[in-house]
């Protein structure tokens, strides 16, 4: 039997190595095939490195993703003056991960048997914006960001959100298509930071701006991309810090899409089944 193992949102530096290492020991209790840590893994390049360092031993293999945290221009929590984010994105999270013996997701998916396991930041194209706010401008989007999310004071690198966005939103789909054509693959398992459907996103009522706020927590446009792929099991995501578990419509019917419930300073994990296809909650 084939056990994935998703976690995401650590963010060592604001929760503390003390809270995430009860949710590695019960990760390798598993005894996963696989752990993927979906993003937004440390404030900075060296608390990205300790991080990723609690998991060392862990049972079977280890891969990651970034997180929009991950790309921030940090020298330490909050404190700009790191590695600009396109070095962090192109070279120190891929030289990262790889120092520590696991495996960027990004660039290299996984396999056992016929189940192939892929992943990706999946930016956001702002999209995810509740469907009853009427078009706005890229521009408008760009303004409305400086007012809400911290993303725009740390990140500083050249392309606009919309551009990253979709040259990840390519880099995935083409690398599911080439899987799609595998005849030695069966089934997929997609694991992304940002929520690719919306379903995923959660509209908050109680917290004014929230439905604006979505355009910044999902990418409904690479879920419309990917809806269409046959050999999807399940899809896993990140970067909200509000666990959903519902399903969406698919090509062969129905497609499991969760979000994990990793909230700061409260670390969790869910865990695919490759036997029967079943996502359910980690035991903590």
């Amino acid at each position: 039997m084939t056990k994935i193992v998703i976690t995401s949102d650590l963010h060592l530096g604001i929760t503390t190595a003390a809270e995430i290492e009860p949710l590695v020991a019960a990760i390798a209790a598993e005894r996963p095939d696989l752990t993927v840590i979906a993003g937004d893994i440390g404030e900075g390049e060296t608390l990205i490195r300790d991080c990723l360092a609690l998991f060392e031993g862990m049972p079977g293999e280890v891969a990651a993703l970034g997180g929009n945290h991950d790309v921030w221009a940090l020298s330490a929590p909050w404190k700009l003056g790191g590695p600009d984010s396109q070095t962090m994105w192109e070279q120190v999270l891929p030289g990262a991960v790889r120092d520590a013996g696991m495996r960027w997701l990004e660039a290299r998916e996984w396999r056992a048997g016929g189940l192939a396991v892929t992943g990706s930041i999946a930016w956001y194209d702002y999209s995810g914006a509740a469907e009853d706010i009427p078009p706005q401008t890229e521009e408008y989007w760009i303004e409305f960001k400086r007012t809400l999310h911290p993303d725009a004071k740390f990140i500083n690198w050249r392309w606009s959100d919309v551009d990253f966005a979709t040259a990840c939103g390519d880099a995935l789909v083409a690398n599911l298509e080439a899987l799609e054509a595998d005849g030695s693959v069966d089934s997929i398992l997609l694991v992304t930071h940002v929520p690719i459907f919306r379903e995923q996103l959660v509209i908050r009522p109680d917290i004014p701006n929230w439905r604006y706020g979505n355009a910044f927590f999902g990418n409904v446009t690479l879920g419309e991309r990917v809806r269409g792929m046959a050999k999807l099991c399940a899809v896993v995501s990140g970067h909200t810090h509000i666990p959903v578990k519902t399903t969406t419509r698919h090509a062969s019917g129905s497609l499991p899409v969760w979000v994990t419930a990793s909230d700061f300073h409260k670390p969790s994990y869910v865990v695919y089944d490759g036997a029967t296809g079943v996502v359910r909650d980690g035991a903590m």
